[in-house]
């Protein structure tokens, strides 16, 4: 059975009701940096997100193929994550 994230990390994906304090444990990521308005149709954002996506499931499927990946196993490929922020401010406005 595939490695899920998100049931793995269950805290981490489906928080409970109430603030509280998770420790996120250490881990790796693909990523894209890019920006622009992520629902305009040729968007650099929308065209970030394609290929993240490509990427991921090239990677997800890689075991069916000759090539083998060393540490590869088979994974659910995670929701979509990401950090926004406005030119012009510095730190984060939780407000």
């Amino acid at each position: 059975m595939p490695f899920d994230f998100k049931q793995a990390y269950r805290a981490l994906y489906q928080p409970g009701n109430r603030p509280s304090i998770v420790t996120v444990p250490s881990m790796q990521f693909i990523a894209v940096r890019s920006h622009g308005n992520p629902n305009e149709d040729g968007s650099p954002y929308k065209a970030a997100i394609a290929k993240l996506y490509g990427i991921a499931f090239t990677l997800k499927m890689s075991d069916k193929t000759s090539h083998a990946i060393p540490g590869f196993f088979q994974f659910t490929v995670p929701p979509l994550e990401g950090f926004w922020w406005q030119e012009g401010m510095d730190g984060i406005d939780f407000s």
